[in-house]
């Protein structure tokens, strides 16, 4: 127990010259004939009998109570031959330097612009994550300071609203932003490694394996044009435009994703060579791709041709947006197959048209599995191959998609 008290502290009045009242352990209340109060501590460290002094603050900003409360800390750093000034100094460093999270989002989020890793989409969807998820409970803290305790508690919360893709995700939106901040050591860990999504049943679900057969196809092409054929006269709920059957038919005819066809331009096809080249900023692996279109897809390309050819779309909206939405192909199949053609049919969604031509190229055309993942675009899994194997198979790309064109002309469209 210290000799001083709160009163002895309140009491305590200026005099001509400054003057110290000793507590104990060290601590001072200092008195400046101004008035103004302080703390002083005085120490010496081993093997030097200088008597040294430091402000631990001033009495209205740090109490009796507090200011003891720092001695055991600070004899600790004297016992081992600290000095506590200076341990102070870089503990304040420290502080200045720390980022917190919203920070680090946002630094993050600039480099993987700036480096273009990432297509603008998926950049996106961090972004939207961050803001819709994650920011209100982790943004003001220090990014130095966050543990798996306050990871969990945004995951649990995420998941107990049955969002569990959402919570998969965001777990690896939070890991790569708190790697980022390990390698330019903005935090000394990074504490989302040591959770899985198991943690917080976010598991990722089984892959989808729906491919439609041959007469699945048939059956949703017909609907195509019964669905066109009633916009022509009373309205119907399953009616369709001819902009937006015709780019699911191109689902079925290239395999490609639904951005790419919905974001198809008239600049990118040759009708001469009868190709659609895929510029690297509109692929997914941010790699230029080819495809090779027979006469069935050029005659539907060609059908809007006056509806779209003086805009930069093919499937342009003549909106504002440009070209058709991704999530407009989505609704318009999802309608569709409300009617009584297809209700019949296995569900089936639009990413699920790309597997099923993939499936008929190796199943009807024999194509080998090699020429089936260049022709989807696809990234070799192993890294080894992906490096050295630089293969294309362009020719046998062109075979099997003007095949596919002249198979699905005669066994689909009839």
């Amino acid at each position: 127990m210290g000799k001083l008290t709160a009163k002895k502290i309140e009491t305590a009045s200026p005099r001509e010259k400054e003057y110290k009242l000793h507590d104990g352990g060290g601590l001072f209340l200092r008195v400046r004939s101004s008035g103004v109060k302080s703390w002083l501590f005085s120490f010496s460290l081993p093997n030097d009998h200088k008597l040294i002094r430091m402000t631990l603050g001033s009495v209205k900003d740090v109490s009796l109570k507090e200011a003891r409360a720092k001695l055991p800390e600070l004899h600790d750093q004297v016992f081992q031959g600290i000095d506590p000034r200076y341990a102070r100094a870089a503990k304040q460093a420290e502080n200045t330097s720390a980022i917190t999270m919203q920070i680090l989002f946002n630094d993050w989020i600039e480099f993987i612009k700036l480096v273009g890793v990432i297509t603008p989409k998926w950049i996106k969807r961090h972004e939207d994550r961050w803001r819709l998820h994650l920011r209100k409970k982790l943004g003001n803290l220090f990014a130095k300071d966050v543990t798996r305790v306050h990871l969990a508690g945004v995951l649990d919360a995420m998941a107990r609203k049955g969002i569990k893709e959402e919570t998969r995700k965001a777990l690896t939106t939070l890991n790569l932003m708190l790697d980022y901040g390990l390698t330019r050591h903005s935090i000394e860990n990074n504490p989302a490694r040591m959770l899985k999504p198991k943690d917080f049943a976010a598991s990722a679900t089984r892959p989808r394996e729906r491919a439609l057969t041959l007469t699945e196809l048939r059956t949703l092409w017909g609907a195509l044009d019964q669905a066109m054929e009633a916009r022509k006269g009373i309205a119907k709920t399953s009616a369709l435009s001819i902009i937006t059957a015709t780019a699911i038919k191109l689902l079925i005819l290239t395999g490609g994703r639904r951005s790419e066809i919905a974001g198809m331009r008239w600049d990118e096809l040759c009708f001469e060579a009868g190709t659609w080249t895929l510029p690297s900023n509109r692929t997914k692996n941010r790699r230029q791709h080819v495809i090779y279109l027979g006469n069935l897809a050029f005659a539907l390309i060609k059908t809007l041709q006056l509806l779209t050819g003086n805009t930069a779309f093919v499937f342009d909206t003549g909106r504002q947006t440009g070209h058709i939405h991704t999530d407009s192909l989505t609704t318009a199949l999802n309608r569709l197959k409300k009617s009584a053609t297809l209700n019949e049919l296995k569900p089936f969604t639009t990413h699920d048209l790309r597997r099923s031509a993939a499936t008929a190229w190796g199943k009807y055309l024999k194509v080998e599995p090699h020429v089936i993942e260049q022709m989807l675009n696809h990234q070799p899994l192993n890294k080894l191959v992906a490096i050295y194997q630089r293969a294309t198979y362009t020719e046998e790309q062109k075979a099997a998609w003007l095949a596919w064109d002249e198979m699905v002309e005669h066994l689909i469209t009839v």
